[in-house]
């Protein structure tokens, strides 16, 4: 690039914009620091340009003084014709062609800069800075973070409009009364109307929510007491009715996604995906089967990282900050991920427990889910049962709100993920979800919602759209409605079937040339250069994640609850006890080594078949947990606890009926010894239903799987086929099955046996040691008794942690395949 031939069009275009020839001290110094900062001209050869684009001549021979003249002769709109001809929109557009979007940024920048007077900048130049915006294809995004950046009352926030006229219109137009230049606000998006001593509110069908108290509304009466929220901002009405206030905070900050790659083997997940959004945006990701959609979403949210590339907060590397704060980041996942037997509040309130630090006081985390309740519009719900599709509860949209609600107790989160939110969910229903959406990124977040749902009314409430290609490859990012005219399509829908025109590869290729990525994608990551430091952190950091003392009680505590709520499948797990001993009573009239092994085998049932199926109907529950900061050992332990007290509860009542019924007293058996040890083995039973209910991804496949280990603990426990007698490979086998030690722990807690007489001559009883032989666990030597009760306790006790800790590695690694 010429320096002097640039320097030249970049003064040219900023003195014709703003008339600063007729003011040349004001703009003299900060345009000499502009060209010197971009160009390294001489003193004398920067000096010369400067005259040059202030010569009146060079200006198209009109001066600002001339315009007036016209004004005051033909009118105002003769006036502004002319000096629309003089701004030069296509020498603009050439501009921004020839120099590229850092360059055009740069120049509106320099542009916003001086049309500040005073901190302000006046409505007029407002209008022609928007224009020269357009001009140069500046997104209009950035557009509003210049206007942020350079007048005090959109930095702060505070408009303040007189309301003398009978309405007032409200938007982002030229012409309305309020102009509040953001995206997030259409361009005439509400009216207000006097209407007799009062004041009425009428949304004006942009599609953009309008929302009094909270509540989107069409038309409703507005006084002193209300608030009107309109985008990011917040308006009322004052006190004597006279005035509009308008307040916006919205902090300006940006996620910026870099050159993000991933591969599985040959297999393209991500190709060099880059885009940058910023806060207040809703970015609906499109995109076919296998396009890599979530791929993305778990490499940005850190679950699967890409292989290569950045993913940048305000600059910074953001999966350090997750790192320190989870709760910045809140997914809410296609399917429901709440506790169909808690309430709406104890589903939060739980939630919140988990989320906040330990020493946080319920009185809080109350606080904060009435906050929550109350901003989505579910207080009224609040003691409802969530319920599911089997068991009535709250409505779907209701239950999708609970799942978002749960990502706003921290008042940390500002990026947001929705995955198919309006799935199943009725026209009605989708669409206020969405409003939701709207609302939520018009507090200051960022929205991503990976959806197939593209009517023409949820995609007026987006403001980009993110196609993704086979392959992962960015076929467009962009407007909704530029997004039509790229693929040459009546509407979004229509974009599907373009995809399959030409290869992803190409669709990638011709996206990255095309003017579209220039503006909505070069020109954001140019501004992140533009500017030291964007925005600022928003509320507190929650700092390292909670202990797991308190973590395992509040796990225990919401797991307690759910099991006491789920009456009929608690109720059957409890029902199987008594039956079996029943069963037991009637054909074992006393107790002998078939009795004793049932015990065992009965106990180890227990545990497997309460277990078998807890960790799949908690899978998407647990991931989200575990990505807020919930560790592993804490919610396997309450796991653990739970069902263990469930399997004791079962053991005693199966050992008990048994004892009494049995008369196990008079055969020298301990009842809390032999209760101990099916309680024991109940526990290897609980640990081997988690183990397989980790390791598959349906219940249907981990209750399958049961026979198949349960069948070899029958074949090869010792009774069947006596351990004695068993061939060597019988033998090994044997030793790899938990009912081999149970059987034998369970015989030990008695001293005598009942045994069937010779030839059908009746029973009689014989002390322990002869069918411990008989069995093969014991030898012939007379002080021989085998194991001990200790060691096989032992033995017991390494079953229970060899299959957690496969329960354990099976989790962590499904919550890392998310």
């Amino acid at each position: 690039m010429d320096d002097r031939v640039y320097a030249r069009d970049f003064a040219n275009q900023l003195v014709r914009l703003l008339d600063a020839g007729d003011d040349p001290d004001r703009v003299q110094q900060p345009l000499r620091e502009a060209l010197q900062t971009r160009v390294t001209l001489g003193d004398d050869e920067v000096a010369a340009i400067m005259a040059e684009a202030m010569d009146p001549a060079q200006r198209f021979g009109v001066t600002e003084a001339e315009i007036r003249a016209v004004v005051a002769r033909f009118g105002q709109a003769a006036g502004d014709a002319v000096r629309s001809e003089t701004t030069a929109d296509a020498t603009l557009s050439d501009f921004s062609t020839q120099y590229g979007a850092a360059e055009s940024l740069l120049l509106l920048d320099a542009m916003f800069r001086f049309s500040t007077v005073d901190g302000t900048i006046e409505e007029a130049r407002a209008d022609r800075l928007q224009d020269a915006a357009s001009s140069l294809r500046v997104d209009p995004q950035l557009v509003a973070f210049l206007f942020r950046k350079h007048d005090l009352r959109h930095a702060s926030g505070d408009f303040v409009i007189r309301l003398d006229g009978p309405e007032a219109v409200i938007g982002g137009d030229e012409g309305v009364h309020l102009r509040l230049p953001d995206p997030q606000v259409a361009g005439r998006h509400a009216r207000i109307l006097r209407v007799g001593a009062g004041f009425e509110v009428q949304d004006l069908g942009s599609g953009r929510p309008t929302l009094l108290n909270g509540d989107p509304i069409r038309r409703a009466q507005f006084g002193p007491e209300d608030e009107l929220r309109i985008g990011p901002y917040t308006l009322s009405v004052s006190n004597d009715g006279a005035s509009l206030m308008a307040f916006g905070s919205q902090a300006f900050s940006s996620l910026s996604c870099r050159g993000l790659t991933r591969h599985i083997g040959d297999v393209v997940l991500l190709d060099d995906v880059s885009f940058t959004v910023f806060t207040g945006e809703v970015i609906a990701v499109l995109g076919p089967s296998g396009a890599g959609k979530t791929t993305l979403l778990s490499a940005i949210t850190g679950n699967a990282p890409a292989d290569s590339g950045d993913v940048l907060r305000d600059g910074s590397n953001f999966h350090r900050l997750l790192a320190h704060d989870p709760s910045y980041v809140g997914v809410v996942p296609q399917e429901d991920v709440v506790h169909a037997e808690l309430t709406v509040e104890e589903s939060l309130f739980y939630a919140g427990r988990l989320r906040f630090p330990p020493e946080t006081e319920s009185d809080t985390i109350h606080g904060e889910v009435d906050r929550v309740l109350e901003n989505l519009g579910i207080d009224h719900i609040r003691g409802n049962r969530i319920g599911d599709a089997e068991r009535r509860g709250v409505s779907g949209g209701q239950r999708k709100r609970v799942n978002v609600g749960q990502e706003l107790l921290t008042r940390t989160t500002r990026v947001m993920f929705l995955d198919e939110p309006t799935s199943g969910l009725d026209p009605q229903t989708a669409h206020d979800i969405m409003g939701l959406a709207r609302q939520l990124a018009d507090d200051g977040r960022i929205l991503f919602i990976v959806t197939h749902d593209v009517s023409e009314d949820l995609m007026a409430l987006v403001d980009h759209l993110l196609v993704l290609a086979p392959g992962g490859r960015v076929a467009w990012f962009g407007p909704p409605k530029e997004a039509c005219s790229y693929f040459t399509v009546d509407s979004v829908g229509g974009i599907f079937g373009r995809l399959s025109d030409q290869g992803p590869e190409a669709w990638a290729s011709a996206y990255r040339e095309s003017d579209s990525w220039r503006t909505w994608v070069g020109m954001r990551e140019h501004l992140l250069g533009l500017v030291d430091k964007v925005g600022g952190d928003s509320g507190r950091k929650s700092g390292p994640r909670r202990d797991w003392l308190g973590q395992y009680r509040t796990l225990v505590q919401r797991y307690s609850r759910v099991k006491l709520r789920d009456t009929v499948g608690t109720t059957v797990l409890l029902g199987q006890a008594p039956i079996l001993a029943i069963a037991m009573t009637i054909a074992f009239p006393q107790p002998d080594t078939a009795c004793m092994f049932m015990l065992a085998l009965s106990a180890l049932w227990f545990g497997a078949s309460d277990a078998v199926r807890e960790l799949i109907a908690e899978r998407t529950i647990w991931r989200r947990e575990a990505r807020n900061g919930v560790g592993l050992v804490p919610y396997l332990a309450s796991k653990l606890t739970v069902l263990g007290a469930l399997v004791l509860i079962q053991c005693f009542l199966m050992v008990g009926i048994n004892y009494v019924a049995l008369d196990m007293g008079a055969f020298g058996f301990d009842f809390l010894q032999l209760s101990a040890v099916c309680s024991l083995t109940g526990m290897v039973g609980v640990c081997l239903g988690l183990w397989m209910s980790a390791m598959f991804p349906t219940s249907e496949a981990a209750i399958a799987s049961l026979p198949v280990l349960l069948i070899p603990q029958i074949t090869f426990g010792g009774l069947i086929v006596t351990v004695k007698k068993m061939g060597a490979m019988g033998k090994v086998l044997s030793y790899g099955m938990i009912t081999r030690y149970s059987f034998e722990m369970a015989i030990k807690s008695g001293e005598k046996l009942s045994k069937p007489g010779r030839r059908g001559g009746g029973t009689h009883t014989e002390h322990i040691m002869a069918p411990l032989w008989d069995l093969g666990f014991r030898s012939s030597e007379v002080d021989d008794m085998g194991f001990s009760m200790g060691v096989l306790a032992a033995i017991l006790t390494a079953f229970c942690i060899f299959f957690l800790a496969l329960a354990a590695w099976f989790t962590a690694r499904t919550t890392r395949g998310n």
